[in-house]
């Protein structure tokens, strides 16, 4: 699977790059917050629904693979999920600072 789906996101902005750096930013915005909540009580689904439907509008479709699996991972295997979403986290952040270095 992808980390950043470059098609999808050329398809959900026109293409527009001024547009996708614009939407990049908003999303690294978000991240420190739903870092804080995945280790506070019930609010880490909130957090990890958001950064799902996030990622998949902008093509970061393995992230969001992982944030539905840490989703639906029972008690026992949270930890290890929200392990993984952590590793597709650093991923997608790698190859959005990629994209965004080609795009400048």
């Amino acid at each position: 699977m992808l980390v950043l789906d470059r098609a999808h996101f050329d398809h959900m902005t026109g293409a527009d790059r001024a547009l996708q750096l614009e939407v990049l930013g908003l999303f690294r915005m978000q991240i420190d917050a739903w870092r804080a909540a995945f280790g506070t009580g019930e609010s880490w689904r909130d957090a990890v629904h958001t950064m799902k439907g996030s990622a998949r509008g902008i093509g970061l479709m393995a992230l969001a693979a992982a944030c539905e699996a840490a989703e639906q991972a029972s008690n026992a295997d949270h930890a290890d999920a929200m392990q993984s979403l952590q590793a597709h986290l650093e991923d997608a952040l790698a190859a959005l600072e990629q994209f965004a270095a080609e795009a400048a």
